[in-house]
């Protein structure tokens, strides 16, 4: 269960909320403010202090009672602590803290209540809190679960206008910071942010993503050095822009489905994933909605209807990947080792260098080696493309877990996954698909 108390930033409201996820809160705060605060369309910022405040709440198992009364109305209904009357209707009632302090502006009774200076009158538990210092910059509490959203923006000014704010409000809030964005978005933010650039960990994403796959270690890296219990982090990530590849685009996008399940759910990262809505193609922008559970768009920020979660995971990862153009057939030599001769051949016939022809040849041999052995019989074929030379093994066997080869290179690892963690490592671009039929491996070496 998720609980908001509107107290926290908009000081004297009575308003509490509980839903079992951050969006069941944020809906019913969204109506609360438009109905008793006059706030019809609440600001992004007003909207990332609700998030931001709302936190974990385990309902009691056995609720008491408390009276909440004005001193001039004493037929106002009771309310249990969880914020719900006797009926199960969810009240605006103080949410309760555990200092059991007088707040400033109260006095504490004789029978251990509370009496604030409008006549209300609290359990000892219940204080008033103070307010938020926004102006200030003075922090609130910070976010505690992981939140894997899409912002949707147009062009560079739009980038920056969303961006720059989240990222400072992270730093107001000490918050380690992680930047992964190409160019020209990455050197228009470090300018805009000034000095406040030095506390921001950058990245190229054109670098860091180039193969999407290795991106998922990199964040997890970040996460597990500079954060941890009580100690959040937040990060932008745009790991799709529109001059991209298509097979890095269509990988990018399992990156993306990925990410629902490869962070716990109490991992304290806020990650914001930038989507350039006047660039990207109207398929492009489908899947972000299908990735991200929250969309947020011109101060605008909103369930993704079209959320598919680990269902859409599970069909990006067994869908079938486009058949090749005029492959040619290699033939796996399991003790002479031959197909490395024939693969690497063919790549210098390419035109790819000797290290990059040594590293797809090398690459490729393990894949089928971990194959053959765990299933009796792979298949390679190569093809040249366009703007690739692709080598694909397959074998009959299944891969239950997409984040497979994804681990980065810390811990052991054996068979298959240790083929597919060395050529996510040596090569450019590496595809899983696996299926009831069989599992396919592709890698691309670009040209």
């Amino acid at each position: 269960m998720k609980r908001f108390v509107c107290d926290r930033i908009i000081p004297g409201c009575d308003g509490v909320f509980t839903g079992a996820a951050d969006q069941d809160v944020l809906d019913q705060v969204l109506g609360h403010v438009a109905a008793d605060h006059g706030m019809g369309t609440p600001a992004l910022p007003f909207i990332e202090l609700v998030m931001t405040h709302t936190r974990p709440f385990t309902p009691t198992a056995r609720p008491r009672h408390l009276r909440v009364v004005a001193a001039d109305d004493p037929n106002r209904q009771s309310v249990t602590v969880d914020g719900r009357d006797a009926s199960g209707r969810i009240m605006q009632a103080r949410a309760p803290e555990t200092s059991g302090l007088a707040a400033p502006g109260t006095v504490r009774t004789t029978a251990g209540t509370v009496r604030t200076a409008e006549g209300r009158v609290l359990a000892d538990n219940v204080p008033p809190l103070p307010p938020l210092v926004v102006d200030g910059r003075r922090p609130g509490a910070p976010h505690e679960t992981y939140r894997h959203e899409c912002l949707l923006y147009n062009g560079t000014a739009g980038f920056l206008a969303a961006v720059v704010p989240f990222v400072r409000d992270g730093l107001t809030r000490r918050e380690p910071t992680m930047v992964a964005v190409a160019e020209p978005r990455l050197g228009a933010l470090r300018s805009v942010l000034g000095r406040d650039a030095d506390r921001v960990l950058f990245a190229d994403m054109a670098m860091l993503g180039h193969n999407p796959a290795r991106i998922i270690p990199a964040w997890r890296e970040f996460t597990n050095r500079y954060g941890g219990a009580g100690r959040p982090v937040r990060g932008v990530g745009e790991p799709i822009w529109a001059t991209r590849q298509p097979a890095e685009i269509v990988e990018a996008q399992l990156h993306e489905a990925l990410l629902n399940v490869a962070v716990t759910p109490d991992t304290p990262l806020w990650l914001l994933c930038p989507y350039d809505a006047a660039a990207l193609d109207e398929h492009a922008l489908i899947e972000a909605h299908r990735s991200h559970p929250v969309i947020v768009e011109s101060d605008t920020y909103r369930d993704s209807t079209e959320y598919g979660g680990a269902v859409h995971l599970d069909h990006l990862f067994s869908a079938a990947l486009p058949d090749p153009a005029v492959p040619e057939t290699v033939s796996f030599d399991p003790h002479r080792h031959r197909h490395v001769d024939r693969i690497s051949g063919l790549a210098r016939d390419a035109g790819l260098t000797i290290d990059r022809t040594a590293k797809l040849a090398a690459a490729i041999d393990e894949i089928a080696v971990a194959g053959h052995r765990g299933y009796g019989r792979v298949d390679i074929l190569l093809w040249r493309a366009e703007t690739a030379l692709i080598c694909q093994v397959t074998d009959p066997g299944t891969v239950d877990d997409p984040m497979i080869g994804r681990a980065g290179l810390v811990g052991p690892s054996r068979g298959r996954e240790r083929a597919i963690r060395l050529a996510n490592e040596l090569c450019d671009l590496v595809q899983i698909r696996s299926s009831a039929t069989g599992t396919t491996v592709r890698v691309h070496s670009w040209l």
